[in-house]
């Protein structure tokens, strides 16, 4: 710490000392030779030179040659200090010539070694002498080394899934003293170094040593000296500025630089601290025109980006573009005045995960290739833009792409093939990860629970509505990542434009640095390695600048070695742990050293080569499967490459031992990588006289090619056990069986055993509920390979049930069944049944004929043929049968209907009959007895309705329905009337039967009739229907009936109005008659009214459908007040039965006007007498009142005795509108301002009145008003004289001539006063009369502008704006007011 101290303060006084030498740098001078240099002080590194360039002026009168010499003798033999010419010759007097001083330093030289030397000019003729003196500084030297010798060189080899330590050199090949940073793959914070190191005290423009830091953007200036950019620190002597770690080799952090110059500046990364991209052309589709994906990149810092894209467009397509001469595509990439730094490629979305050997995915590589071919041609460099897997995947291909992450990885490996064909071709191509990015984000919100389909999360924000393409976020992350694949820059803090949240911005720019840096290492990008090309830009992480793969660890032990001396060195450790599935290959691993003394970096590349590790774990899992002797089956064993290496493996099947033959089906896979698992196929044939307790032992080897070499695995041994051959078959008998229930029969069941081993089997019998079957013999039966088994069984059919049943047999074994299947015919039996009316009885009437049915069924198991017969039938009656003879199977029904046809001579009685059917072995019989009876029927008709004629009924008096009834039976009988209701009608209307019940003899009739009222309206206007029925007493079903339709009153009414007088004045009468018609469908009470007025002729009137009353008188008084004019008189009728109901009917009838004897209209004026001046003007209020019933309208005038001297203007105060005009309502009034202006400047005396002129009724009138008598004021005349003090009388010429004497005096005082005035009060007065000149510009400036016919005053006067006359204005008028010109009637407005 002291040391550095030391240094430090050494150094400063260096500097110091360098900047006060141009105060004392000629140590000695002759006048005659005049001596300087452009630099005092030469500053060098060890190993360095530099050039001091000395100016020599001739100050003599003659020309003059001079010798140059140095002399370092107080200087270190490490300084070389030679003059490039020693005599510089032939310099003209006053003239000056320059000559060049070489200074070199040499290796090993340190700050200690600084001094000075002289220069000694000499002319040799008169030996003057000048000297000067030159001072020299050795710079102090940083370098710090890694050293990889001590840990056997560059290239190490390490297996996957094992850790090393290396001891490595750290050297301190500098001048000074240095402490030393590591860090591996990345340059160490030597910013942060310093802020820990200072405590945190540092801040901006903090200076180590003598020289200037300065922040900001620059590039480095003169001068030697290392320089740290970032926060304006700088290190070393010399003045210079830095501007994004420019000068020399920059290191990262905030910008460091060394070289010329202190460098400072902003924000750096390795090699390429501020990579600025001039010009990028992207070719895609909507993917890239969404959200203007260009314009993003520009607000991101790229200076000009420019796109062609067009909808669903493919690579293929944008070639065929770009190879279309004039077309944009090919203007753009081929525009001679643009050269495109990038050119960005984005397929179909969709095309690059298809199959490869889908058309669309071949087109789209080609045209990439293509694409890339011209791009090189044009200068560029090609860029993939990998597009991302849609947000649930692609409804159209869902096989191929069931969901994002599946189509993501497609399209990944999509671009990856299109990159390798690209490069193939010897173009350099570049992929930007954006789907990757987007993957990023989905992990990130599954990882955090969340389901990243559903709305409410970042990576479903990420696209449109659509699901497909993005949305602003969406396109702000693809910028980010293009940005930093372009630029190597993080795009965290990016101070663009795009209207985003901040915390939003701030996700996807992390997003897109965590891609881009830390989960890419199988890619590399332009900003990584100068020296990477085309070829190597797949592969695994080479370090370079882009982080340490994925489960590697690399790190140093200690990463600091602190006050190291110069040329000395220290050993650091290394530890490398390479993860478990690392495949085989060389990782390169940049190994960075930092000097914090001179801010400045070395690395050196370190390369582990992981070893292929050929393993494989190999495992039988198909013991279970069946190996039958005699029969061959496929079987497979399963490999998974436990090594870290793609192999193509060949494989060998053995049979070691056993009765059995093995093949391979699957002889090799290529290709197989790290964790592939494949089942490799083969067949097992085993011989027929294998038994069950053989087995075969196999051996399964494999041999493996990798990287042109082959390797063997270690046999896998494994046995396969035989299992039982299991054959058997169940037989039965041969011949048909038959069994008759309640017979019983006997029959054997066969089982021939084929299989390997002797077997109990055991048989099954599977019996339907038709059939009863049971075993003779034993269940089960012990049966030798080859032989045969037999079971004995009896069987007997169920009682009840025939036809064939089918009884199954099984036997099972070893997971096998035999089955077998026996018909058997159950033999029926013949039974029938006749069944009739419950109560055995057929009932009929003379005359009539009657249907009975019966049901013939076959109760038996047999098909029956039957035959019909009836005995018993009295004389005068038929029978027929509907069915005479019948096939009935077994179980059938037939329904048979037997009709009885009686002739009116039939006797009543009962007879008893015998009804049956029957074949030769059985009959079927049913034992009824035929009942005649009397005739029963009844009859009714209408007297003057048709059915379901319809009738209207009212709520107020009953409709009768008037009707017949008749007996047309063969007795007497008790008739009965009812009512029914056929659809809800006793919901509105009720009913009354005059006679219910009669009883008529035969042929007897009688008139009756029912009565219907509504009780309850809102019945439906289509009506209701009831039927009256007639039905007879001793037979219930002996009935008749008519239908009619009731239909709900329905009221209507019509009046009509006729007057006999219809004009009267208020007071007076009117009156006339009135008729009212009842135009409903029923009889009603209809009530007449008057509306408004009581004309006497309210009644009720009782009036049949379609009838009208007499002639109704009626008679109004018309009200006193009354308005003239049309009235209506309304008059009302309703009905009682309906209140609801009214009609109306209008009489129109006229008031007539009237007035008292004062006029119609009434005028006055609000003053009596009115003065005015001759130069101006006043106003009066005029009020008028309509004293009529009417309206009126009219038009005001102003007459009387010198109404020409005056000129008047109203204006009606209830709208300020300039107008004659009005309108009064009766009773009304309205008032008017008339405005009077003088036409006369002489005294004068008016009497003037205001006529209205109006019209009331048809005549057109007027009335006048009392007098307005107005005084006009004439001007005062000038006096002829003058009156002076002491009654001293001047006349007119006198007074004249003592005013013009006086102003003659006056003027002859102020010229006197005027010649007399300094010329400087003249020119302060001029300079006043300016400002107040500019004073009133500037009040007129600010005076508003005038509006339409307005004016101000000038004095007492204003100037009509119309017509330009100068006019007075009335007397003690004050702004704003208004009057009329009296030259040409213009209304004038004064204001301020």
């Amino acid at each position: 710490m002291l040391s550095r101290s030391i240094r430090a303060v050494a150094f400063v006084l260096i500097l110091l000392f360098a900047s006060l030498s141009p105060l004392a740098m000629t140590a000695q001078a002759h006048q005659s030779i005049l001596l300087s240099t452009d630099t005092s002080h030469v500053v060098l590194l060890p190993g360095s030179s530099g050039n001091v360039t000395l100016n020599i002026e001739n100050n003599a009168t003659a020309i003059e040659s001079f010798n140059v010499s140095v002399d370092t003798s107080g200087l270190s033999n490490l300084w070389n200090i030679t003059p490039s010419e020693e005599v510089v010759e032939n310099v003209f007097p006053t003239w000056s010539k320059n000559t060049t001083i070489v200074v070199r330093l040499a290796e090993g030289a340190v700050p200690s070694d600084s001094g000075s030397f002289d220069i000694h000019v000499t002319e040799p003729d008169q030996n003057f002498t000048s000297v000067i003196t030159v001072y020299v500084s050795v710079a102090p030297s940083y370098m710090p080394a890694l050293n990889l010798a001590t840990m056997g060189g560059p290239l190490v080899s390490m297996n996957s899934g094992s850790s090393a330590s290396y001891s490595i050199e750290v050297q301190n090949l500098g001048s000074v003293e240095d402490t030393l940073l590591l860090d591996v793959e990345f340059e160490p914070d030597l910013a942060a170094w310093w802020a820990n190191y200072t405590n945190g005290t540092g801040g901006n423009n903090s200076n180590n040593g003598t020289g200037n830091g300065t922040g900001g953007n620059g590039t480095g200036g003169n001068g030697t000296g290392n320089g740290t950019g970032g926060n304006g620190s700088g290190n070393g002597t010399g003045n210079g500025s830095g501007g994004n770690g420019t000068g020399g080799n920059g290191t990262g952090g905030n910008g460091t630089g060394n070289g010329t110059g202190n460098s400072t500046g902003g924000n750096g990364t390795g090699n390429s601290s501020n990579v600025t991209i001039d010009n990028v052309l992207m070719f895609g589709n909507s993917y890239t025109n969404y959200n203007n994906l260009n314009s993003l990149l520009e607000s991101m810092g790229v200076v000009n980006a420019d796109a062609v894209t067009s909808g669903g467009q493919t690579l293929s397509g944008h070639w065929n573009n770009v190879n279309t001469t004039a077309n944009i595509a090919n203007t753009t990439l081929r525009n001679p005045s643009i050269d495109w730094d990038y050119v960005v490629l984005q397929d179909q979305s969709q095309i690059p995960g298809f199959y490869r050997s889908s058309t669309d995915w071949t087109n789209s590589k080609n045209g990439a290739v293509n694409l890339a071919n011209e791009i090189t041609t044009e200068g560029g460099e090609s860029i993939l833009l990998m597009t991302w897997g849609r947000r649930n995947g692609d409804i159209n291909n869902p096989t191929l792409y069931p969901n994002f992450t599946i189509m993501q990885d497609r399209l990944e490996t999509g671009y990856i093939d299109y990159h390798d064909n690209m490069t193939a071709a010897g173009n350099t191509v570049w992929i930007a990860p954006v789907g990757l990015a987007f993957e990023h984000i989905y992990n990130n919100v599954v990882a955090g629970g969340v389901n990243a389909s559903l709305s409410g999360n970042l990576f479903f924000d990420l696209y449109d509505a659509d699901g497909s393409h993005p949305s602003l976020s969406g396109s702000y992350l693809a910028a980010c990542v293009l940005y930093s694949t372009m630029t190597g820059n993080s795009p965290v803090g990016s101070n663009d434009t795009v209207s985003l949240s901040p915390s939003v911005k701030l996700q996807l720019q992390q997003a897109a640095a965590a891609t881009v840096f830390n989960e890419t290492s199988h890619f590399t990008y332009p900003w990584q390695s100068t020296t990477t090309t085309a070829s190597m830009s797949m592969m695994s992480s080479r370090g370079l600048g882009g982080g340490i793969p994925s489960g590697w660890s690399v790190q140093w032990v200690d990463d600091q070695f602190t006050n190291m001396p110069a040329g000395s060195s220290s050993t650091a450790n290394l530890q490398v742990s390479v993860p478990s599935n690392a495949a085989p290959d060389y990782y390169g691993f940049r190994l960075y050293s930092a000097s914090t003394g001179g801010n400045v970096s070395t690395s050196t590349l370190m390369v582990v080569h992981v070893n292929a590790e050929h393993n494989l774990s190999i495992v039988f899992l198909e013991q279970d499967s069946a190996f039958i002797p005699g029969l061959s089956t496929n079987s497979k064993i399963q490999v998974t490459n436990t090594g870290n290496a793609r192999v193509d493996y060949n494989w060998d099947l053995t049979m070691i031992e056993g009765p059995c033959v093995a093949s391979l089906v699957t002889a090799s896979t290529p290709g197989m990588s790290p964790d592939d698992v494949v089942d490799i196929q083969f067949q097992i044939s085993v011989h027929e006289e294998a038994t069950k307790t053989d087995d075969c032992d196999l051996r399964f080897e494999a041999t493996g090619t990798s990287s042109s070499q082959q390797h063997s695995i270690a046999p896998f041994f494994f046995t396969i056990d035989m299992d039982e051959s299991v054959a058997f078959e169940l037989v039965t008998p041969m011949t048909a069986l038959e069994v008759t229930p309640g017979s019983p029969i006997t029959y054997e069941m066969r089982i021939i055993n084929n299989g390997s081993e002797t077997v109990n089997f055991y048989l099954d019998v599977t019996t339907p509920p038709e059939l009863d079957t049971s075993f003779v013999s034993s269940s089960s039966v012990e049966v030798s390979p080859g032989n045969v088994g037999v079971w004995t069984l009896s069987t007997d059919g169920v009682s009840g049930e025939y036809g064939i049943y089918s009884q199954l047999f099984s036997v099972s074994y070893l997971g096998q069944t035999s089955y077998a299947s026996l018909d058997i015919d159950v033999l029926g039996v013949e039974e029938a049944t006749l069944n009739g009316p419950l109560d055995g009885r057929i009932q009929t009437r003379p005359g009539d004929s009657v249907t009975t049915s019966f049901t013939l069924s076959n109760t038996g198991t047999s098909a029956l043929q039957l035959y019909g017969s009836l005995l018993g039938l009295p004389a005068g009656a038929d029978a027929t049968l509907s069915h005479s003879n019948v096939m009935l199977a077994v179980g059938q029904s037939l329904e048979v209907n037997l009709t009885i046809d009686t002739q009116s001579s039939v006797s009543a009685g009962s007879y008893q009959l015998s009804f049956a059917f029957f074949n030769s072995n059985i009959s079927a019989q049913s034992a009824v007895t035929l009942q005649v009876q009397e005739r029963v029927s009844v009859k009714i008709n209408s007297m003057s309705l048709s059915q379901n004629e319809h009738i209207p009924v009212g709520p107020n008096s009953s409709t009768a329905v008037m009707f017949d009834m008749l007996n047309t039976g063969s007795a007497q009988d008790t008739l009965l009337v009812s009512v029914v209701d056929y659809g809800g009608a006793f919901d509105w209307f009720e009913f009354e039967i005059t006679t219910p019940t009669l009883s008529l003899a035969s042929g007897q009739s009688s008139s009756n009739s029912v009565s219907f009222r509504e009780h309850t309206a809102g019945a439906p206007t289509s009506g209701v229907s009831v039927g009256i029925v007639l039905q007879s007493s001793t037979d219930g079903e002996a009935m008749d009936h008519i239908n009619i339709t009731l239909i709900p009153f329905t009221p209507g009414a019509e009046l009509i109005v006729l007057s006999d007088d219809d004009s009267a004045e208020p007071g007076g009468t009117i009156h006339g008659t009135v008729v009212v018609t009842n135009n409903g469908n029923a009889v009603d009470v209809l009530q007449i009214t008057t509306v408004g007025m009581d004309c006497g002729v309210a009644s009720s009137h009782e009036l049949l459908p379609g009838q009208s009353s007499s002639s109704i008188p009626w008679s109004c008084v018309l009200p006193d007040d009354a308005v003239a004019g049309l009235k209506e008189l309304k008059f009302r009728v309703t009905s009682s039965s309906r209140p609801s109901f009214s009609a109306t009917s209008s009489e129109i009838y006229t008031i007539e006007p009237i007035w008292g004897m004062s006029g119609v209209i009434e005028i006055v004026f609000s003053e009596s007498e009115l003065s005015i001046p001759s130069s101006g003007g006043s106003s009066v209020t005029v009020t008028i009142t309509n004293l009529a019933n009417a309206q009126v309208i009219g038009l005001l005038s102003l007459e009387g005795v010198g109404d020409g001297l005056i000129a008047h203007e109203w204006v009606r105060l209830l709208d300020n509108v300039s107008t004659n005009e009005f309108t009064l309502t009766a009773g009304s009034s309205m008032q008017y301002n008339l405005g009077l202006n003088s036409l006369v400047s002489t005294s004068e005396q008016a009497s003037l009145g205001v006529r209205a002129t109006y019209v009331i009724g048809e005549a057109t009138q007027s009335d006048l008003s009392s007098s307005l008598d107005v005084d006009v004021v004439g001007p005062e005349m000038p006096p002829n004289g003058v009156a002076l003090p002491f009654d001293v009388q001047l006349s007119q010429s006198d007074t004249l001539n003592a005013m013009f004497g006086g102003w003659i005096f006056s003027f002859l005082i102020l010229a006197v006063l005027y010649l007399r005035r300094d010329k400087k009060d003249i020119l302060h007065a001029e300079d006043e009369a300016d400002t107040e000149t500019e004073s009133d510009e500037a009040v007129e400036e600010q005076e508003s502008v005038l509006g339409y016919n307005e004016c101000r005053m000038d004095g007492d006067k204003v100037m009509c704006p119309s017509c330009d006359a100068r006019l007075g204005v009335p007397r003690g008028s004050e702004p704003p007011f208004r009057f009329s010109c009296p030259q040409c009637s213009t209304l004038i407005r004064v204001v301020e």
